[in-house]
């Protein structure tokens, strides 16, 4: 096991009942710093107790700490539910799912947002130019003539 790998989760067990051990969990300190900025770009400003889920057609997923809060807080993460692959940890489950883990997460006080990244994001309109004011002719005022 490599040093910046934790493991949480002495009672997680598999769907089939057999014991799947602990999941492992990266250091924060070595999560790739494009996915973290992606995570930030993707969720915006938010509190300690506000966690995402991404929901996309068949699957709902979790980065990041979200991930180790839902392994923290559900009853039951999977073994082929859980990645970290790439050195950083990601909760991938049915979408069938998600309601039941936003209300566990709910009950636990967090504020669950769930976010779809597919869908199509409305565009905001393009606001129309004013036409531009000559400041000569706004002071009563042309080139090579004078008002009086």
């Amino acid at each position: 096991m490599s040093s910046n790998i934790q493991r949480i989760g002495a009672t997680r067990r598999a769907d089939d009942g057999g014991s799947i051990g602990m999941l492992p969990i990266p250091d924060a300190r070595f999560w790739p710093a494009e996915i973290r900025e992606w995570y930030r770009n993707a969720t915006g400003d938010c509190g300690p107790l506000d966690v995402f889920i991404f929901s996309s057609g068949q699957v709902g997923s979790m980065y990041l700490q979200d991930a180790i809060t839902a392994a923290a807080v559900l009853p039951v993460v999977g073994a082929l539910e859980w990645h970290t692959e790439r050195g950083f940890p990601v909760f991938i489950f049915e979408a069938g799912r998600i309601d039941e883990i936003r209300h566990r997460l709910d009950r636990c006080g967090y504020r669950v947002c769930v976010l779809d990244p597919t869908a199509k994001q409305k565009r905001p309109s393009k606001r129309r130019r004013a036409p531009v004011v000559s400041i000569a002719l706004a002071r009563g005022t042309q080139k090579g003539r004078r008002t009086k």
